[in-house]
C-alpha cells in the first residue's frame, strides 16, 4: 500500500494564524456551527470528532498541535482509511499596512494509505475534495455561512 500525498490549494485568509489555529484546534466548536438537524449525527470533544454518514462511521482526532503554525489530524480507530491531514497556517504581513493585523496563507496537506482499489476510486477526487474543504474553511473564517455536512462534499 503506497502513500498518497496531496497538497491543497493555498488561500489567503484575512485573519491572524492564532485565530485559525484556535478555531481548528478545538473540534467541539465545529459542531456548534452545524445545522440543528445535523448535530445529532456528530459527536465531538476538543480533541476528536466522529460522524456517521450513509452507514459509514468515520472520525479524526488531533494528533499534534504546533501553536499558530499547524494542527495535524489523524483517523480514529475504525475509520476505513488511514490518513493524516495537516492544517497549515503561515502568517503574511502587509508591508503597506504594518499596523494592521496580519493575514494567513492557509492550506491543507493530506497523507493517506490507500489500497489499489480505493486509490482508483478516490485518487482523482481527493484533490478536489481537499480544495473544496479549504474553500469552506476559508469562507467560515470570513464569517460566511457554510455547510460542513458530508452531503456538501459529495
Amino acid at each position: 500500500m503506497a502513500d498518497t500525498v496531496i497538497t491543497g490549494k493555498t488561500v489567503l485568509i484575512d485573519r491572524q494564524p492564532a485565530v485559525l489555529y484556535s478555531a481548528l484546534g478545538d473540534l467541539s466548536a465545529l459542531v456548534a456551527n452545524l445545522p440543528e438537524d445535523k448535530k445529532n449525527m456528530v459527536s465531538a470533544t476538543q480533541d476528536s470528532i466522529s460522524a456517521s454518514f450513509q452507514g459509514i462511521n468515520f472520525g479524526m482526532q488531533v494528533a499534534e498541535r504546533v501553536p499558530f503554525n499547524r494542527v495535524t489530524f489523524t483517523q480514529m480507530a475504525g475509520s476505513p482509511i488511514d490518513f493524516a491531514i495537516n492544517a497549515c497556517f503561515d502568517a503574511v504581513d502587509d508591508p503597506e499596512h504594518p499596523e494592521a493585523d496580519c493575514k494567513t496563507n492557509f492550506h491543507l496537506e493530506l497523507n493517506a494509505h490507500l489500497g489499489g482499489m480505493l486509490k482508483m476510486m478516490l485518487g482523482g477526487r481527493l484533490q478536489g475534495l481537499l480544495d473544496q474543504l479549504t474553500d469552506t474553511l476559508a469562507a467560515a473564517a470570513a464569517g460566511k455561512p457554510v455547510d460542513f455536512t458530508p452531503e456538501s462534499f459529495i
